[in-house]
């Protein structure tokens, strides 16, 4: 028997959100997300299905009240077999009150989720983690949704302790997905198929869901598009002691500070967007903005859960 799970997020945390959320139920879900036209026929399609997968979790983000009381009958089945979740993404009066759940806030604060996130996972498997080991982990994993495989690393590499200690982070973390997926720009730019696929296959390898590496690649892609637009300000010989330099009169000329800083390069730390912006260099400002714009088509056919998704992602990033 399913739920139904009402939930008040963002946009910049849509992602890892919904990931969360699904994995207080499944160990391993298989997420499948949708919206504004989308909503009534899968919830129909899903409902009306002879078998449903066990292991789906619908996500209904941003639904009309209007779309979720026409669709009321097929999603009152629905919760019968699958988990649901409706995810707003902003602030909400009352949802529709056959839901039977009030809306779970989720905290927008980074620190505070990752730590709340930590201490599931740790307390699940019965260990703790010291504060110094806790905050070299926050710095070496930047983004929340390749959290879960680095802590499934390190639980497999603490056994039988019961205290995850500096030392521990300092031993299993020692290369951030960050990097990696530089590493998978510089093959894309250089038309180096077979370590494309070789670093993509390392991802997944790694337990990172799909939709997660996808949020990613759109985030940099972003962030290449921000570092060719100033690319007279960084010349290519130009050397890391003064572009950190370069970077923060960059970062100091701006108005005000953005609320999500982590989508603008120059507050990314100077020897990330020094290696972001050597990347850039690398790729014409065409290339880019095709990879873009095929990932953002790409995403609701990730989202409706296709049996092909790692297919079209290779082919996405093969045609560039």
């Amino acid at each position: 028997m399913g739920e139904i799970l009402v939930a008040v997020g963002s946009k910049e945390n849509i992602s890892e959100d919904i990931s969360l959320l699904a994995r207080k139920w499944l160990e391993h879900p298989r997420i499948a997300a949708v919206t504004g036209a989308d909503i009534k026929p899968t919830v129909i399609e899903k409902a009306s299905a002879l078998f449903v997968d066990p292991d789906l979790v619908l996500a209904i983000v941003d639904p009309e009240q209007a779309e979720l009381e026409d669709a009321k009958n097929h999603l009152e089945i629905l919760k019968e077999r699958i988990h649901l979740i409706i995810y707003y993404t902003e602030s909400i009066t009352e949802p529709p009150a056959f839901l039977g759940s009030k809306p779970v806030q989720m905290d927008k604060d980074r620190d505070t989720r990752l730590r709340e996130r930590v201490l599931t996972v740790t307390r699940a498997h019965h260990k703790k983690m010291t504060d110094k080991a806790f905050s070299l982990l926050k710095e070496r994993v930047k983004e929340e949704a390749f959290l879960e495989p680095e802590l499934n690393k390190l639980l497999d590499y603490a056994g039988d302790k019961e205290t995850i200690e500096l030392k521990d982070v300092a031993a299993v973390i020692t290369e951030t997905h960050e990097e990696t997926l530089i590493t998978l720009f510089d093959a894309m730019a250089q038309k180096n198929h077979r370590e494309l696929i070789g670093i993509l296959e390392n991802l997944l390898s790694q337990g990172l869901h799909i939709l997660a590496i996808h949020s990613f690649l759109v985030r940099q892609i972003r962030l290449l598009l921000q570092a060719k637009d100033i690319e007279e300000l960084f010349p290519t010989e130009m050397e890391y002691k003064m572009f950190s330099k370069t970077l923060a009169t960059l970062k100091e000329s701006l108005d005000s500070p953005p609320k999500e800083k982590k989508h603008f390069l120059p507050y990314q730390k100077p020897y990330y967007a020094f290696k972001l912006a050597k990347t850039s260099v690398k790729s014409s400002e065409k290339d880019l903005l095709v990879l873009y714009g095929m990932l953002v088509d790409l995403e609701m056919s990730i989202k409706t859960g296709t049996k092909y998704d790692r297919a079209r992602l290779e082919t996405a990033l093969l045609e560039v």
